[in-house]
């Protein structure tokens, strides 16, 4: 009987391992099945490096924002000092009236 028992606990034992093992080891599929367009699209965005063209973007935006800044200031400055000068110099000295320019254009004089 102890031999009977001896042998039950390292079959028993055997067993525990082997079920243990095979639970272990990687499945491996036995059928392959080609990956639908919609898989290979999902894999293939997966792949691409976004946070670097996102970094990319980011920085070229920021030195755009800023220079497009510099240029909105540096217009702004050229049309207050051609304001300046004009309320300076009056309007009617450095334009011709209004009506002036519409009866030219029409071709007739005033006196």
């Amino acid at each position: 009987m102890y031999a009977f028992l001896l042998q039950m606990t390292f079959v028993t034992s055997l067993a525990v391992m082997t079920f243990i093992l095979l639970r272990s080891l990687p499945r491996v599929a036995t059928e392959e099945a080609e990956p639908s367009l919609a898989a290979w699209f999902s894999d293939w965005i997966d792949r691409l490096p976004l946070h670097h063209i996102d970094e990319r973007i980011n920085g070229f935006l920021f030195k755009f924002l800023k220079r497009s800044r510099v240029f909105v200031l540096k217009l702004d400055n050229r049309l207050s000092r051609h304001l300046d000068r004009v309320k300076k110099s009056g309007e009617q000295s450095a334009h011709p009236s209004v009506q002036e320019m519409i009866d030219h254009v029409h071709g007739e004089k005033t006196e």
